[in-house]
This record gives structure tokens, C-alpha cells and sequence, in this order.
């Protein structure tokens, strides 16, 4: 077992990425904290979690509620006197034109996507700076290394998250304390359900059929060996997402033109 008696805090674990690192990181041995807003799921996903010998508690909270945040983080790090992980996995996604979108919306995904995961790292940095190391890992994506249609507000979220871990990462170098950014893609989850329209209101469905892409836990399973192999920036990501990756550097201006290609097929032109 990877994490042996390691204590795990991960965001946004109440479904997809989130539910498949819970389940990962205690299968290998972890003791396990677990947050979201919804209590109730998160009690679902801690009973489904049954294969690993470590401790699990549900930590409900609204990341982005300044109040709830201090008073979760205080709990966590009275609970337990070494943080070794902290997952900023929590975040919203969106469908929407730029021209579309109000700018209360922009802000609103820049707050729960950039700034909520970095005011909870400021929380928790002293005691992994005290303790002489640790691992921050953040759920970013393929829109946090180029643009999208509908997209925008979520792209400038991603894009802003890189800019500031990696500039952490060299900060904390000397620390021991890991930065890793999760470059994902194609991971099924209930992210499109919520995602945000240009009023605020959420999209509703998903993009993508039930079994299309890759599933949670598989994902899980890269990003603890991406840890453990101190790795900066893994790209978790179906093919379809790498290819465009490589497009975009090597060829801009073919990628601009596919992804309009892709923006027209998701306005069903």
C-alpha cells in the first residue's frame, strides 16, 4: 500500500474525479478526509469506500464560504497532527459563449476554480512547511493549457491555477513540499451536469454518453503514480484531448481551426 498511514484531504468528493480518488487513495492505505457541500454524499462515497485499513471523515463544507473553509481547515488540522496530501480537486465548469456571459458568472467560476483552492493551500501550508514537506495536488485540465468555445471564464480559472502553482512549486522547493497539477480530460463525472450557462443557471446533461471516456478511479490510479513519481503536470486524458495538446503547440493556427470545428459541433451547426 502507497500511502500507508498518510493522511489524504481531498475537495470536491462527493462524485466523479473526487469519489475516484477517495476510493483509490484508501484502497491504498490511507487515512482519508473527505469534503464537499453535500453531506449526504459524501456519507455515500465513505460507505463505499471498504477496501482499505485507514480512517475516513466526512468534512462538509462550502469551499467557497470564507467561514466554512477557516473552520474546516481548523478542524483538520486539529484532527490530525500531519496533513501529508491535500487534493484541491473542488471546482465548476461552464457552457457558455463569452458575449453570453455575465460577468457575475466569470466570477463566480474564478472563485470557486482559482481562488477557494488557493485560499485552502494558505491554510494548510504552514503545517506542511512545520512538518518538513508534503504534497499539493490540484485538479486542473486540458483548458488550463489552451483556450476553448464556452469555456472561457473555466480556461482563465485553469490557465491562473498553473501560473500559481508553478510559482509555488519553486517557493517551496527547498521545503519538500510537491506541487502536482493534474492535466485532465475525458474523465467521466457529473461536470457537465453543473456547469454553469451564461446566467448562472446550470447546463443540465452531459456532453458525452454514460460510458464514454475514462472512468474515475482510472484516472485515480494515474495520479497516484504520477506522485510518486514526483511528475509536475500529468496529462490523465483520453487521446482525442493529448492530440489537440500537440496540436497547439506545433501548429496554432491548425488548432484554432478544429476547435472552431469542435465549437460549431457543440452548438449543433
Amino acid at each position: 500500500m502507497q500511502y500507508q498511514d498518510k493522511t489524504v484531504w481531498i475537495t470536491g468528493a462527493s462524485s466523479g474525479v473526487g469519489e475516484g480518488l477517495a476510493r483509490v487513495f484508501h484502497r491504498e492505505g490511507a487515512n482519508i478526509i473527505i469534503s464537499a457541500r453535500r453531506a449526504a454524499e459524501l456519507e455515500r462515497v465513505k460507505a463505499s469506500c471498504t477496501d482499505g485499513p485507514g480512517s475516513i471523515d466526512v468534512v462538509p463544507f462550502d469551499l467557497i464560504d470564507a467561514a466554512e473553509r477557516d473552520a474546516a481547515a481548523a478542524e483538520v488540522l486539529a484532527r490530525y497532527p500531519r496533513l501529508d496530501v491535500l487534493i484541491n480537486n473542488a471546482g465548476i465548469g461552464q457552457r457558455s459563449l463569452i458575449m453570453e456571459t455575465s460577468l457575475d458568472v466569470d466570477r463566480r467560476i474564478m472563485e470557486l476554480d482559482f481562488f477557494a483552492p488557493v485560499a485552502l493551500t494558505k491554510a494548510v501550508l504552514p503545517r506542511m512547511m512545520e512538518q518538513g514537506g508534503g504534497h499539493l495536488v490540484v485538479t486542473s485540465s486540458v483548458a488550463g493549457k489552451h483556450g476553448m468555445s464556452h469555456h472561457s471564464a473555466y480556461c482563465a480559472a485553469k490557465h491562473a491555477l498553473h501560473g500559481y502553482y508553478e510559482s509555488l512549486r519553486i517557493e517551496m522547493f527547498s521545503h519538500d513540499i510537491k506541487v502536482c497539477l493534474l492535466v485532465i480530460a475525458g474523465v467521466r463525472s457529473n461536470v457537465h451536469e453543473h456547469a454553469l450557462l451564461g446566467d448562472g443557471s446550470a447546463y443540465g446533461h452531459a456532453d458525452w454518453g454514460a460510458d464514454a471516456g475514462m472512468s474515475a478511479e482510472e484516472c485515480a490510479e494515474q495520479t497516484i503514480a504520477a506522485m510518486q513519481a514526483d511528475e509536475y503536470e500529468p496529462v490523465i486524458s483520453i487521446e482525442a484531448a493529448s492530440q489537440a495538446l500537440r496540436i497547439k503547440q506545433d501548429n496554432p493556427r491548425e488548432f484554432t481551426e478544429r476547435m472552431h470545428k469542435v465549437m460549431q459541433w457543440m452548438e449543433g451547426s
